[in-house]
């Protein structure tokens, strides 16, 4: 379960007022929402809508790539998750990059319209009737540079009866992203010259000029801590419903986990008001820190929700003027810098779990408590992307309220036989883990679920053991 992927951005503002400005005239509003008229969008036809193949885009390795489908999830204004609207699987769901434009960044680092992009994409499609997705792969990449992402354009049709509008021009004429397709394909005739009239039309709006008031530019810093930056998120953090940027926090705590080059950390000196020492995972942007289990760090981000959970994100990392900095590496050099060292799991009681909402106060922590290993043949899961990216889920329970083991890219649980020879159906395990939320798509609640810790072939009885009555 990587957090980085477990960020619910809510629906929370739908773009409806539509503007009745001329082509390329700028709206007065600073930081509108309020949408531009697009010509060049409304003229442009859909020629594939008379023949769509059931599930053509998955498959093919050449010419044209279509295929209906369903929104899972968005990520931002041009990335989302579908899955192939032919079967109704959500357990097929892929994720799919955009072509021709690069909106402003929204979840790993926090740019100028980035939000608002990422809302105006979303607005289109989880209200849209049907939606199909389309490439020429003679012309066009068929994945991004990652590999992990398909490539790609966005049909969709906002209601039944209307016409499909192509969302990726649609992006470029209201100003979201700049136009950066720049190949002419024979297979998808007009779109080069359309994507040139919507830059035109596009001139001096959002991206192209217009100054967005809601992202704080200011240079303030805030101090604070992981709790108070919890309690006080309406006010710091990256605020969904209006498109704010949030405040540039300043942030000092103990590592407790690492994920990759991700973190896990915790506060220092908790409040003996918190329920449990307040922790969050740290979303670096695949950047790696340095930093270790142990280590006291301060650095610069901001704070988001992504699928529920609170996150660190847009973290400063290689930055003079706002450093990643590692205070103290052992328990002598925190204490005499005045610094709690802890890196103990915090002990949640199976017997206080009696509902989902019972997992909240631990979210993003490092815990040890006991789970118990659904009695079933499929207890162990993957889906079709699952099976490509080598990630399992087992299912799982604490105290009869779900709670799944997630593993992914993760150093010793690697293989369907290792996972099975450590937990067995129905039985209960000990255990150490990281807990944080995870949401399968976009009409499902967000559903807790544990991550283990990197740790070596040799450690793995310190992080799970049967547990015995």
């Amino acid at each position: 379960m990587k957090f980085k992927k477990l960020f619910r951005y809510l629906v929370l503002g739908l773009f409806t007022t539509l503007a009745v400005s001329s082509c390329g005239e700028k709206q007065d509003v600073c930081g509108s929402t309020e949408e531009y008229a697009t010509p060049v969008t409304d003229a442009f036809k859909f020629a594939n809508e008379a023949s769509i193949p059931s599930d053509n885009f998955l498959n093919v390795t050449s010419g044209l790539a279509i295929m209906e489908v369903k929104l899972a999830s968005n990520t931002d204004g041009d990335t989302s998750n579908f899955y192939p609207a032919s079967d109704d699987n959500t357990a097929r769901r892929f994720r799919f990059r955009y072509e021709a434009i690069d909106t402003p960044e929204s979840t790993g680092a926090i740019q100028e319209r980035g939000i608002k992009a990422s809302h105006f994409t979303k607005s289109k499609l989880t209200t849209a009737n049907r939606i199909v997705v389309l490439n020429d792969l003679d012309m066009f990449e068929k994945y991004d540079s990652s590999g992990g992402r398909y490539m790609g354009f966005v049909w969709y049709q906002p209601e039944e009866g209307d016409d499909f509008r192509l969302l990726n021009l649609e992006i470029v004429e209201q100003g979201y992203s700049r136009n950066y397709l720049n190949q002419n394909s024979s297979i998808l005739d007009g779109y080069f010259e359309a994507f040139q009239e919507a830059q035109k039309a596009a001139e001096g709006r959002r991206v192209n000029g217009e100054k967005d008031c809601d992202f704080d530019s200011s240079g303030e810093v805030v101090e604070t801590t992981i709790s108070n930056a919890k309690a006080n998120f309406d006010t710091l953090g990256v605020n969904d419903s209006t498109g704010s940027s949030g405040k540039q926090l300043r942030i000092t705590g103990q590592v407790i986990g690492v994920s990759g080059s991700d973190l896990y950390i915790r506060d220092v000196n908790p409040s003996d008001e918190d329920i449990v020492p307040a922790s969050i995972f740290v979303f670096t942007l695949y950047k790696n820190t340095g930093a270790k289990v142990g280590d006291i760090v301060r650095f610069y981000a901001k704070i988001t929700k992504y699928y529920g959970n609170f996150q660190l994100t847009d973290v400063r990392i290689r930055d003079d003027h706002y450093p990643f900095e590692i205070l103290a590496s052992s328990k002598e050099e925190a204490e005499a810098l005045g610094y709690t060292y802890n890196v103990d799991p915090v002990y949640m009681d199976p017997k206080t779990i009696t509902s989902t909402s019972s997992y909240d106060p631990y979210a993003g922590n490092f815990i040890s408590t006991t789970i118990d290993i659904e009695d079933s043949e499929d207890y162990i899961y993957q889906s079709e992307k699952d099976v490509v990216n080598n990630v399992f889920t087992v299912h799982a329970t604490c105290n009869n309220i779900k709670l799944n083991i997630r593993f992914e890219s993760h150093t010793f649980f690697s293989s369907l036989s290792t996972i099975a020879s450590v937990f067995e159906r129905g039985k209960s395990y000990d255990v150490k883990v990281m807990l944080g939320v995870f949401q399968y798509n976009e009409d499902a609640d967000g559903e807790y679920q544990v991550e283990f810790p990197s740790f070596k072939a040799t450690e793995y009885k310190n992080y799970v053991s049967e547990h015995i009555n």
